[in-house]
């Protein structure tokens, strides 16, 4: 099995047959237990009630848990920052689904509003982002959009795409940003692109020499890709600007 985003199906079950009403998670050192009661004639009648609720599991719901806002991520940006088998992971996946806790879209995978729900009546799911756990960010290019142009343009472009040694992992938005993020095929370092009132900032967790120039070279690839939605607005509008191709910048790398 590859790490190609198709390596999870979509549960194609009837979907009226689980509603949640009410969810209500505890947790274990090893467990983790669901209620889940059934929609129909007795409201006071459980449909099931889940045992040995798999600590990966837990860990997926509590890293689309994490941010403010929503949070998507790719099967890989799961495997990647989870340290999770492929395997494992589309069982848990499947699971989470099949449960109505997790939807899949063009986007990725994150919490249904019954999932976002379950977990605001708990606080038992902490932070399992392990991917160089306690990093600080450093800036690696900050510039203005001088254009008008949505946000949600750019980053349609860079969903899923892959940059050098850089792997598509996810996207979180709220009210006043949108971070996408990419973590390098050996899970060293990761790279978050910031969209943020008209500026754009790329940021990397990189900490030594080599991986911080392979970031910075992921990250001219990445404000590469972006020139071309700007151009391609300019163009529209009569007028045309040099082509970036002769940067040497983005050609010497």
């Amino acid at each position: 099995m590859s790490e190609n985003e198709n390596v999870v199906s979509e549960i194609e079950g009837d979907t009226n047959t689980v509603k949640a009403l009410e969810k209500e998670i505890t947790s274990t050192d090893k467990t983790t237990q669901v209620l889940i009661k059934k929609e129909g004639d007795r409201e006071d009648e459980y449909l099931s009630y889940i045992k040995d609720f798999h600590m990966n599991d837990s860990k997926i719901l509590s890293l689309l848990n994490q941010e403010s806002g929503s949070n998507y991520y790719s099967f890989t940006g799961l495997m990647r920052k989870l340290n999770l088998h492929q395997q494992s992971l589309a069982r848990a996946l499947n699971r989470l689904q099949d449960l109505g806790l997790v939807d899949r879209s063009n986007k990725g995978y994150t919490l249904t509003k019954n999932g976002i729900l379950t977990l605001s009546k708990n606080s038992v799911m902490g932070s399992v982002d392990k991917t160089r756990r306690g990093k600080e960010y450093i800036q690696l290019l900050q510039t203005y959009i001088p254009i008008k142009i949505k946000a949600k343009e750019i980053i349609h472009s860079l969903i899923g795409k892959w940059f050098n040694n850089l792997r598509w992992a996810g996207l979180i938005e709220n009210e006043t940003e949108y971070m996408l993020q990419w973590i390098s095929d050996d899970n060293s370092f990761q790279i978050n692109l910031r969209i943020i009132s008209g500026y754009i900032v790329i940021e990397t967790n990189a900490i030594s020499d080599k991986e911080k120039i392979e970031a910075m070279i992921g990250s001219y690839r990445i404000f590469e890709q972006i020139m071309r939605i700007l151009q391609s607005k300019l163009i529209g509008i009569g007028i045309y600007p040099i082509n970036i191709n002769h940067n040497p910048l983005l050609q010497n790398n």
